[in-house]
């Protein structure tokens, strides 16, 4: 599977959603408005632009995840983080 290179902030993403799903022992993390607050507080390039970001790991085969409904509405939810090398 060829992956598109990341921009070093989509990097940081990525590597802290393999922290975040780890933690979780490798199941579903709710992303919700809280943690996405805290992880643009973190990367401040992402801020506004997290949802985007999410969609663009998606696509090029970084991570998997799908909206669904958490305890603020619909939310998106990580379900797979493809391991950083």
């Amino acid at each position: 599977m060829q992956r598109e290179p990341l921009t070093p902030e989509l990097d940081i993403l990525w590597r802290r959603l393999w922290e975040e799903w780890q933690n979780n022992n490798e199941e579903d993390v709710i992303l919700n408005a809280e943690n996405l607050e805290d992880i643009e507080a973190d990367i401040p390039d992402l801020e506004g632009r997290m949802k985007t970001a999410l969609a663009y790991l998606q696509r090029a085969y970084y991570i998997q995840y799908r909206s669904g409904v958490g305890t603020d509405g619909i939310e998106p939810i990580l379900y797979d983080v493809y391991e950083p090398k």
